[in-house]
C-alpha cells in the first residue's frame, strides 16, 4: 500500500514552470532557425553552418530540459542533477551571448539562476529525499 502523497514545494513548482517556459523558448528558437534555413535555401543561398548547429542545440536543450522536468515531476533526484547541468550550460551560453552584446541573454541568465538556486533550497531537497524514501518503501513491500 503506497504512503500518502508528498506535496511538491511551491518554489519547485514555480521553478518547473520556468523550466517549461525554457523548453518552449528553445523549441520556438529551433523552429525559427529551421524557417530561416528554408528561406535561405528557397532564395538559392546556402545557409550558414551555424544555423544548423543552433537548430540542433536548441532542440537538444528542449528535449533534455523536458526529460529533466518530467523526472522531477516524479520526484527522481537524477532529474535535479541533469537539470542543473542543462542550466549551467545555458548560463555559459548566456554569458557568451551577453559578452557578444545580446542583452536578451540576461533573461536566460536570470531564469537559470532562479532554477538552480531553487533546486538546492532545503524544502526542495527534503522533498526529493522523501520521494526517494517513499519509492524505496514501496519497492520493499
Amino acid at each position: 500500500m503506497p504512503g500518502p502523497t508528498i506535496p511538491m514545494p511551491g518554489p519547485l513548482r514555480a521553478a518547473l514552470a520556468l523550466v517549461f517556459l525554457q523548453v518552449l523558448m528553445n523549441g520556438v528558437f529551433g523552429a525559427s532557425a529551421q524557417v530561416q534555413i528554408a528561406k535561405q535555401r528557397s532564395g538559392g543561398e546556402e545557409p550558414f553552418s551555424i544555423l544548423y548547429a543552433m537548430t540542433c542545440l536548441s532542440y537538444a536543450f528542449a528535449a533534455g530540459l523536458l526529460v529533466s522536468w518530467i523526472a522531477i515531476l516524479f520526484g527522481y533526484g537524477w532529474g535535479r542533477w541533469s537539470l542543473l547541468a542543462f542550466e549551467v550550460l545555458s548560463a555559459i551560453g548566456g554569458l557568451a551571448n551577453l559578452a557578444g552584446g545580446s542583452l536578451a541573454a540576461a533573461v536566460g541568465l536570470v531564469l537559470a539562476g532562479v532554477v538552480v538556486t531553487t533546486l538546492f533550497r532545503e524544502p526542495v531537497m527534503t522533498w526529493f529525499a522523501a520521494k526517494a524514501a517513499q519509492r524505496r518503501a514501496g519497492s520493499t513491500s
